[in-house]
């Protein structure tokens, strides 16, 4: 089982990433509203599809790619995962500490990445290190 847990963690992963693409690239606007932020249609609302949709479904893709591939890629995508749920936990907690007062589904994220940040720590950790340079 150990030697199997980091590419059940890097599928996890990814779909977390994927999951959050498709729901911002379907129903964007009730996402926003959920933060309360109301977003115009247009330009602006193609921004935040582009950078919520497509950005995590690029980050999903390629960590599903990894998990299909040798300890090597499973290594590197569990380092992407590790980085990115630790830097959406760090900016969200920097944000929420000078921004002031924030709706609870800013809490909820927080520790949700939080987590994020633990699983794909501990799936790096129980990676048998790489041999390949």
């Amino acid at each position: 089982m150990p030697e199997r847990y980091p590419g059940f963690v890097l599928w996890g992963c990814a779909l977390v990433f994927v999951v959050i693409s498709v729901v911002f690239t379907l129903v964007p606007s009730a996402m926003f509203a959920d933060i309360g932020l109301v977003v115009a249609g247009g330009s602006p609302m193609t921004e935040l599809r582009a950078v919520y949709g497509g950005v995590h479904l690029a980050i999903g893709v390629f960590l599903v790619v990894c998990a299909s591939r040798g300890a090597a890629a499973r290594e590197l995508g569990l380092l992407l995962s590790f980085l990115a749920f630790s830097a959406l936990a760090g900016y969200r907690a920097i944000g929420m500490a000078v921004d002031g007062q924030q709706v609870a589904l800013m809490s909820t994220l927080l520790v949700m990445e939080s987590a994020g940040v633990v699983f794909a720590l501990s799936g790096l950790l129980v990676s048998p290190r790489s041999s390949e340079s």
